[in-house]
Order: structure tokens, then C-alpha cells, then sequence
């Protein structure tokens, strides 16, 4: 584990006041070695100054014979000069005649005063070469001094020497040197102090920075119920004041965000429920569709029997209307025979009552009466045949009739079963309608819960901009807090990242809805046209089934006249039978007809009453016809009436068809729809898990509520 902060801002700060003692120490001693370098060259100006003036009074300058001289006062030799001026002064004084010492109070190693000894050096250049003054450190017998040297020149300005005042270095600066371990003594004792005030001033300063970093990194850990103290009037407990206003904020946050994230869980099982039920309730119209679709099938292939059946019937009606033409014209026949037969038998009446000479006439006659009966009794056979055709085709007929009005009233169910089907397919588009509209309203609350949320995640962010602003104020005190600061930004971003995700989700699952909404309310639409167009197929097949009791009806009614018909032909055939079987005796009696002329009288007015009845009886017989032509023709006219209903039947079950398979349409993009919302409530389920997931990690205190 590494050094702590503190620690190292400790060292950092002791460190710096050790170098800054130090090296405010060092340009001290230098500026202080300066000033006593300055104040001993100013002592040798003072010095050389006064040496000049000691020689000035002695005379003028000049060499002779080898030797110096100020007026008559020789040099060589005579320390006198510069003993006086160490004398006054302190130090060493020597006057050079050229470059070779001639009085001097130099002491050699040995003790002997440095007569003789020439000078060297960057003096010797400044004077000599120059004709300068030197002003310095220069060696004088390889021992460092404080000189001064200035040229001594002649009465013609000629260099013919030069003047030295000199203190030693060692021996000047041995009380710098006390003074500089004074110094430094006194800049460890200095430092040791400052250490110290540092030290503490740095562990005072920067307590507050401990705290801050222990907070961090409970925040870090997703802690935020640590106690952060109050800081002071400074950047550290203004530092710390910033970290509690933003471990508040960052705990406000992650409450909403945990609150709006329970609430959107709620939401999200609410809208999974809801889009269950949409499913459900968009699988059941669908079911209903197929079974309406089922049924408008049934009610075509119904519709194109009794299409079929009407056809039947037509051709029957047909049929029966030929049989009853013949049968017409049989018994027009009939008639005329009936009417020939009576006054045939007027005639023979006639002829026996004037005269019984006519046995021959009556036998022709009675011949041609034999003729005509049994020609008579043919027609009759045939009329019976007729009858019994018509009677069959009209049993066959009431038997297709009453398929028809059995089909017909099938339809009739199947129209109800369809209308019904239709009423329970628009309850269950209204619930869908309802369900969609309920979920419509989740998905804009859920709207404006991802609204706030955004807002918190911008707020999130901009607070942790305000923390890494303080954090970059802070310096290195700060990394810490700009750790958390990150992790806050990151968790922001990755807050308002999913809150976009939840946005998009929520405009997809709402223009879905919208598509849901729009394709019910065009599935209403086309329910209550299938609706209409059912009501009009039920009343069609309604009219179909009055129209088929009624065509029944005559049917039976015609059967019923046929059948009394046909008792009326067998009666005439009866008669017939007797009418030939009373010529043949006729013709038998005629032989014998002297003998029995009151029995053919008698037969002849029974014949005569037979006539009558068979007259009567034809005569019922074409009234008769005439009423099952009536009928039949009344059965054709609704014969065309139920093709016609069918025709319209089929029409309607084709725009029935085409209603059906646009509903089954809407109900499958409605299913579609369904399917896209439940997965979308999946998806936004997953979101809330994982934006639960990313509050979790921090622990908020108790809420006292």
C-alpha cells in the first residue's frame, strides 16, 4: 500500500522549506561574502589612498642609479612606508620599484621580509601592461589576499613602480566564517522550527483531504450514507462542503432514479399484462374472423344449392306447366268428346223414344258410340297418365321446395351465427380499442417518467462537471473526487443513454398503437359493412324462405288439385268403362231390341245422367288446370324471385368474402401489432432491470417513511 497524501504533501512541504532555508541561506552567505569582498576592497582603497598620500609627502618619484627615491628619501630597503601604513591600517603594504619588491612587510615562510621577490600575475598585467590599477584576489608568495595595486609613475608620467596594500583572505574572512555558522545554526534551528510549522499546518491543512478521500471512496463503493464533518472557510472545507451538497444531490438522484425505475417496473408489468391481453384478445378476433369466414362460406355454398335447387324447381315448374298444357288440352278434349257423347246419346234418346225402326242407325251408332268410348276412354287413360305426372312432379316439386326452405333456413342460422359472430368480433375490437387506448395513456406516463429521469441524468451531469471543476481547483487533493466525479458522469451517461433507448422504444410502441388504433377503427368500419351486409343477406334469405312456404304451398295446393284430379279422371274412367260396357249391351240388346227397349231407355237416361256428371267433371277438370296453370305460373314468378335473391345472396357473400378477408387482415396486422407491444414491454422490462442493477449498487440511509 502506498504512502498516504498527507503523508507526502508532508515530506513535499518539509522538503521545500529544507530548500528554501537552505538556498535562502546560501545566497545570504554569498550576498554576504560579496559585501565583505566589497568592504575590503574599499578598505584597500582606503588604504592604497592613504599609502599615496604617505609617499606624496615624502617627495617626487624617481630612480637613480638603480634605486628609488621619493625627493631624497630612498626606498630601497626602507620598510618605513609600509610598516606604517600596517601600522595604521593593518594588513601588508609593499612599494615596487618596476616589478621587484623594494620595501615590503610580506613575511616570507622563513620569517625574512619578501625583498627582492617580483610580482606576478593579472597585476602585474594590469599595472605593467596596462598602466592600470588591479582591484582583487591575487596570490602574494602563493597565499591568497585581499589586494589593491595602482602604477607609481615618474615625473615624465612614466611607470616605474607600483604601490600594494593587501590584507590576507583567511584572516579577513575568519569572522565571515564565524558569522556563517552563526548563520547556519541558525537556519537549521530555523529550518527544524519550520519543519515542524509545516509539518502541522500541512496535517492541519490537509485533515480535511483525508476525510474527503474516505467519503470518495464510500461513494465509490456506492456508500452515500457516510457522515461527511463541516469543513472551514477554506478551498479544503469548501471542498468538503461540495462533496456533501453532491453526495445529497447523488443520493436525491439515485432515489428517483430507484423510485422511477420501481414505478417503471410497475409500468413495464402493467404493459406486459396489457399487451397479453391485446394478444389474447387479437388472437380471439382473429379466431372469430375464421369462424365468420367459415361461415360466409357456408352461406355461398348455400346460397348456390338453392341456386341449384331453384333451377330444379324452374325446370320442374317448366315440366309441370307443359303436363298441365296437355292436360288442358286433354280435357278440352275431353269436354268436346263429353259434349259430342251428349248429344250423341240426345240423339239415340231421341231416336228410341220416336221410332225403334232405327235398329240399324242406332247400331251404327251405337258402333261409333263404341268408337268414341273407347277413343274417349284412351283420352281419359292418357289425362289419368298426365295427372299422375303432374301429381308427381308436384310432390317432387313440394319435396325441393321444402329442401329449399331447409337450405334457405340454414342460410338463415348461418346469417345469424355470422351476425353474431360479427357483434362478438366488434366487442372484442371495442375492448382491443379500450386495451390499446389504456395502453396508449402507460406509454405516455412511461413518456414522461423517461422525461424525468432525462432530466435527472442532466442534472446528474452537470453536477458531476461542477465536481470535476472542484476537483481541477483542488489540484492533486482532488483526484479522488475526480474518480467519483467520473464514475457519476459515466453513470449519467449511461442513465440518459438508457433513457433515449426507453424514449425510442416508447415513440415505436406508441406509433404501433396509433397503427393498432387506426386498423380497429377501420375493422369497425368493415364490421359494420359486414354487419349491413349481413342483415341484408338474412333479410334476402328471409325472403327466400316466406317465398319458398309460399311456392310450397301452391306446390301443395296443386298436388292436393291433382290428386282430386286424378279421383275425377278415375271416376270418368269408371264411367267410361260403364259407358262401354253399356254400348257393348247395347249393341247386344239392339239384336234384342224389341225385347228390352224399356231397358235401354233406361240405360239411355242413365247414360244420358252419366254424360252429365262426366260433363261436369271435365268441366271441374278445366277449372281445375286453369288453377294449377295459375299456380305454376305463380311458382315460376317465384322461382325467378329466389334466383334473383340468390343472385343478390351471392353478391352480398362475396362483398361479405372481401369484408372478411380486410378484417382478417386488420385483425392479423392488429396481432402483429400485439406482438410488437408485448415485445417491446419485454424489452423496456430488460432496461428497467438493468437501470435497477446500476441504482442497486448504492446504499442510501433508511427512508424514515
Amino acid at each position: 500500500m502506498g504512502t498516504s497524501i498527507v503523508k507526502k504533501i508532508a515530506i513535499l512541504t518539509v522538503s521545500v522549506v529544507v530548500a528554501a532555508v537552505s538556498v535562502t541561506t546560501y545566497i545570504c552567505m554569498a550576498k554576504m561574502r560579496q559585501e565583505m569582498v566589497r568592504v575590503a576592497t574599499l578598505s584597500q582603497e582606503s588604504r592604497i589612498n592613504m599609502f599615496h598620500e604617505l609617499l606624496r609627502q615624502k617627495g617626487e618619484l624617481r630612480i637613480v642609479d638603480n634605486r628609488l627615491f621619493a625627493g631624497d628619501y630612498q626606498i630601497n630597503g626602507n620598510n618605513e612606508l609600509p610598516d606604517k601604513v600596517a601600522e595604521i591600517c593593518g594588513g601588508t603594504a609593499t612599494i615596487f620599484m618596476h616589478e621587484v619588491r623594494v620595501a615590503t612587510n610580506v613575511v616570507k615562510a622563513d620569517g625574512n621580509r619578501a625583498l627582492g621577490t617580483k610580482l606576478q600575475g593579472p597585476a602585474y598585467d594590469a599595472v605593467f601592461g596596462k598602466g592600470t590599477s588591479y582591484r582583487g584576489v591575487a596570490p602574494i608568495l602563493d597565499v591568497p589576499y585581499f589586494t589593491a595595486y595602482d602604477p607609481i609613475r615618474d615625473a615624465s608620467g612614466k611607470v616605474i613602480g607600483a604601490l600594494y596594500v593587501g590584507v590576507k583572505t583567511e584572516e579577513f574572512l575568519r569572522s565571515f566564517e564565524r558569522t556563517r555558522l552563526v548563520a547556519i545554526g541558525l537556519a537549521i534551528a530555523l529550518t527544524v522550527f519550520a519543519c515542524a510549522i509545516a509539518a502541522w499546518v500541512t496535517r492541519r491543512l490537509l485533515a480535511p483531504i483525508g476525510t474527503a478521500v474516505s467519503v470518495t471512496e464510500a461513494v465509490a463503493r456506492g456508500d452515500l450514507t457516510v457522515a461527511i464533518p463541516t469543513g472551514a472557510e477554506n478551498e479544503a472545507g469548501k471542498l468538503l462542503d461540495s462533496l456533501q451538497v453532491m453526495v445529497d444531490g447523488l443520493c436525491g438522484m439515485v432515489s428517483r432514479v430507484t423510485r422511477t425505475a420501481g414505478e417503471l417496473q410497475r409500468m413495464s408489468l402493467r404493459l406486459s399484462e396489457e399487451a397479453v391481453h391485446v394478444v389474447g384478445a387479437a388472437k380471439h378476433q382473429q379466431g372469430k374472423v375464421e369462424e365468420t369466414s367459415a361461415y360466409v362460406e357456408q352461406i355461398a355454398a348455400k346460397a348456390k344449392e338453392v341456386g341449384l335447387e331453384t333451377e330444379n324447381l324452374a325446370r320442374s315448374a317448366s315440366e309441370s306447366s307443359s303436363a298441365l298444357l296437355e292436360m288442358t288440352a286433354s280435357s278440352e278434349e275431353i269436354a268436346a268428346n263429353a259434349e259430342r257423347l251428349t248429344a250423341l246419346i240426345g240423339e239415340v234418346t231421341a231416336s228410341i223414344m220416336q221410332t225403334a225402326a232405327a235398329a240399324r242407325e242406332i247400331g251404327g251408332h251405337t258402333r261409333a258410340l263404341v268408337t268414341t268410348s273407347l277413343s274417349t276412354a284412351s283420352s281419359v287413360m292418357e289425362m289419368e297418365a298426365s295427372i299422375r305426372n303432374v301429381k308427381e312432379n308436384a310432390l317432387q316439386t313440394a319435396e325441393i321446395s321444402g329442401r329449399v326452405e331447409e337450405d334457405a333456413q340454414k342460410g338463415v342460422d348461418a346469417m345469424s351465427a355470422m351476425r353474431q359472430g360479427m357483434h362478438e368480433i366488434r366487442e372484442s375490437s371495442q375492448v382491443t380499442n379500450e386495451v390499446v387506448g389504456t395502453l396508449t395513456a402507460r406509454t405516455r406516463e412511461i413518456g414522461a417518467i423517461s422525461s424525468v429521469i432525462d432530466d435527472i441524468a442532466s442534472r446528474t451531469a452537470l453536477l458531476a462537471l461542477n465536481a470535476a471543476i472542484i476537483a481541477s481547483q483542488a489540484g492533486v487533493h482532488g483526484r479522488g473526487f475526480a474518480v467519483v466525479a467520473g464514475e457519476i458522469k459515466t453513470l449519467a451517461a449511461k442513465t440518459a443513454s438508457s433513457t433515449n433507448e426507453i424514449a425510442e422504444l416508447i415513440k415505436n410502441v406508441q406509433k404501433e398503437t396509433e397503427r393498432a388504433v387506426q386498423a380497429i377503427r377501420e375493422a369497425d368500419g368493415k364490421i359494420a359493412a359486414g354487419e349491413e351486409l349481413a342483415q341484408r343477406s338474412s333479410a334476402a334469405l328471409e325472403k327466400i324462405v316466406a317465398g319458398v312456404v309460399t311456392a310450397r304451398s301452391h306446390v301443395r295446393g296443386i298436388a292436393s288439385a291433382t290428386e282430386e284430379q286424378a279421383k275425377g279422371t278415375g271416376q270418368i274412367r269408371v264411367a267410361m268403362e260403364q259407358v262401354t260396357e253399356m254400348t257393348e249391351r247395347i249393341e247386344v240388346s239392339i239384336r234384342e231390341q224389341a225385347q228390352a227397349e224399356e231397358s235401354i231407355m233406361a240405360a239411355a237416361q242413365h247414360m244420358k245422367d252419366l254424360a252429365s256428371q262426366f260433363q261436369s267433371a271435365t268441366s271441374e277438370q278445366s277449372k281445375v288446370g286453369n288453377c294449377i296453370s295459375q299456380a305454376m305460373t305463380d311458382v315460376t314468378a317465384m322461382s325467378q324471385r329466389i334466383e334473383l335473391a340468390c343472385a343478390e345472396q351471392a353478391l352480398g357473400s362475396r362483398y361479405i368474402a372481401a369484408a372478411v378477408v380486410e378484417i382478417s387482415s386488420d385483425a392479423e396486422r392488429s396481432l402483429k401489432a400485439a406482438t410488437l407491444l408485448e415485445s417491446g414491454a419485454n424489452e423496456l422490462s430488460g432496461q428497467v432491470d438493468l437501470l435497477q442493477q446500476g441504482t442497486g449498487a448504492f446504499r442510501l440511509q433508511e427512508d424514515p417513511a
